[in-house]
C-alpha cells in the first residue's frame, strides 16, 4: 500500500497502527517525510519512479490535492489499482471521471483525525457493501484498532457535516453563556477543553454523573413533551 500524503489521517493512522513494519509514503513535500522518518523507522518515501510497484494507494489527501494527484500521476500506477479514497467532500465517482483505468473505493473516516490520535480512539473508516475484496485489504492494511464497516459515502458526509455544525454551534453558545456570567477565560479555557469531550464520553459509555443525568432526563422530558 501506497500512502499519498502526511497531513492529519496520516499522522493519526501511524500513531494509533503499530502493528504495520513499513509505511510507504509520498508526499509533494519530501522532506516532511524524510524528516518524520528520521523518528519514525517504518517510514520509507517514495517517489514518483516507485509508483509502479503500487496496486493499492490511499490518498490521505484533501478533495482537490487528490484530483491534482491522479490527474498528474494516475498513468504511472499499474492499469487496474485501487486508490482508497477518504476524502469526504469528494465522491468516488468524481474522482473516476479522472482515472477510468482504474478502481477508486470509497473508504471514509467517520470522525475527527486529530481528535482521535489525541485520545488514541482510532474511530470508523466507511465502505460501501460492493467493495467486499477492498474492505478486507483495507482493514489487514489498518490492523485490528481500527474498525472498517459497510456504509455509504453520503452516510458519512452528512455524519461529519452534521457534527460539526452542532459542535460549532454549541461552542458558540457555551463561550457566550460563560462570557454573560464573567467567566474567566482562563478558566472557560479548561471547560471548553474537556467538558465537552468528556460529556460525550460518558454518554458514549453510559457512566453520566449525577448532573449529567438530571440534565439528560430534562431534555428527553423536553422532547416528549414535543412530541
Amino acid at each position: 500500500m501506497l500512502l499519498v500524503g502526511y497531513g492529519k489521517l496520516t499522522e493519526m493512522i501511524l500513531s494509533l497502527n503499530q502493528e504495520q513494519k513499513t509505511f510507504y509514503i509520498y508526499n509533494r513535500t519530501a522532506d516532511k517525510v524524510k524528516k518524520a522518518a528520521s523518528f519514525d523507522k517504518r517510514i520509507q518515501y517514495c517517489n514518483p519512479e516507485s509508483f509502479s510497484k503500487f496496486r493499492y494507494v490511499f490518498l490521505a489527501l484533501p478533495s482537490e490535492a487528490c484530483v491534482s494527484f491522479i490527474k498528474q500521476y494516475a498513468s504511472l500506477f499499474p492499469e487496474g489499482s485501487v486508490f482508497f479514497l477518504p476524502a469526504t467532500s469528494l465522491s468516488a465517482d468524481e474522482l473516476k471521471r479522472e482515472a477510468p483505468d482504474h478502481r477508486i473505493v470509497p473508504s471514509k473516516f467517520a470522525g475527527h483525525a486529530q481528535q482521535a490520535k489525541r485520545d488514541k480512539q482510532p474511530g470508523v473508516f466507511v465502505v460501501p457493501t460492493s467493495f467486499e475484496e477492498e474492505q478486507d485489504t483495507l482493514k489487514k492494511w489498518l490492523g485490528p484498532v481500527f474498525n472498517v464497516v459497510d456504509g455509504t459515502e453520503e452516510m458519512v458526509e452528512t455524519a461529519n457535516r452534521v457534527a460539526v455544525e452542532e459542535t460549532m454551534k454549541l461552542v458558540v453558545a457555551l463561550e457566550n453563556r460563560l462570557n454573560d456570567a464573567k467567566v474567566s477565560h482562563a478558566v472557560q479555557d479548561a471547560v471548553l477543553a474537556q467538558i465537552p469531550a468528556g460529556v460525550t464520553s460518558a454518554h458514549l459509555e453510559g457512566t453520566h454523573g449525577a448532573f449529567a443525568k438530571k440534565v439528560l432526563k430534562q431534555l428527553e422530558m423536553d422532547k416528549g413533551d414535543k412530541g
